[in-house]
């Protein structure tokens, strides 16, 4: 019966190579089609990181050339401060001199036979203009000095809220590590979102971020050691170890990392309770200063 079955079994085998040849066509062209499409998406990739690297360039020379603008804009504020203030003297001095130069001259023009005159009409006029003036430019400094004053305790006040945001962050991300979950990114430490603007920091908040960038380090190295620990006991458990012994290590392991954990936090906590006090403290005197000792 096989024998008799031949031609059947060799027509299905060249329908079956006849199918795998044709499948094979297709495999081959969508592969090199794929191959096409990610040489295209490389393209793309390296066109987009280096446009990306010419922003990054362009970036940093606008930011250079932005610090160099700002700092050569305090120098021309402070000294058209100070040339303000000498025109301001010498604006006062040559009305002064003008208005005795007039009265004496008004008074020598004065017949004696009138009896006495008065010869300070000019002299009382300027000094009443250059009052009115000194009275508004003192308004005017003392309204600048107040929208100073706003201005940095908003800042404090957003310094404050962003501080508080952090911790926040930092709870949110112990939650997560408590969880224990390698599925869910606890994401960076509060370290990299930290104030660096050095008109903003205070030197708590310096403090406060030294603390922040060794805790981020000692997490790195604690992750690290984490990871030793457990390569080291798949190779216990590899030695088939017993329960108990296992046991004991789990518990050594929880022990050690709870103890270090709650001295971690107990010195964290401290340290931020001594933080808010002096940022009190700071807060209290720069207020008292700004009101009572800023004339």
């Amino acid at each position: 019966q096989l024998l008799g079955n031949q031609d059947h079994i060799k027509v299905e085998l060249e329908k079956m190579k006849k199918t795998y040849d044709l499948q094979q066509q297709k495999l081959e062209e969508r592969v090199l089609t794929m191959g096409k499409e990610l040489r295209e998406a490389k393209r793309a990739i390296r066109d987009t990181q280096h446009k990306l690297a010419e922003q990054s360039a362009v970036l940093l020379t606008s930011q250079s050339q932005l610090q160099e603008v700002e700092a050569e804009n305090s120098q021309l504020q402070l000294r058209l401060k100070e040339l303000t203030e000498q025109y301001r003297s010498r604006l006062t001095r040559y009305l002064g001199d003008l208005a005795e130069y007039m009265d004496s001259k008004s008074s020598n023009l004065k017949e004696p036979s009138k009896g006495p005159a008065n010869h300070a009409h000019m002299k009382r006029f300027v000094d009443s203009m250059l009052k009115d003036i000194k009275a508004s430019h003192r308004s005017r400094e003392e309204q600048l000095a107040g929208a100073a004053r706003g201005y940095k305790k908003r800042m404090r006040n957003l310094v404050k809220k962003h501080e508080n945001l952090l911790i926040a962050y930092r709870m949110q991300r112990e939650q997560i590590q408590a969880l224990g979950s390698s599925d869910m990114d606890s994401g960076p430490a509060e370290f990299h979102f930290s104030i660096t603007d050095p008109e903003l920091v205070t030197n708590t908040t310096q403090e406060l971020n030294r603390l922040r960038e060794d805790k981020a380090k000692l997490e790195v190295q604690l992750h690290e050691l984490q990871e030793k620990v457990a390569a080291g006991l798949l190779a216990l458990q590899g030695q088939k170890l017993d329960e108990e012994s296992w046991a004991e290590v789990k518990k050594q392991l929880q022990e050690f990392a709870h103890t270090t954990q709650e001295d971690l936090e107990r010195e964290r906590s401290q340290l931020l309770t001594r933080a808010i006090v002096a940022e009190e403290q700071v807060s209290e005197l720069q207020e008292y200063i700004d009101k009572h000792l800023a004339r």
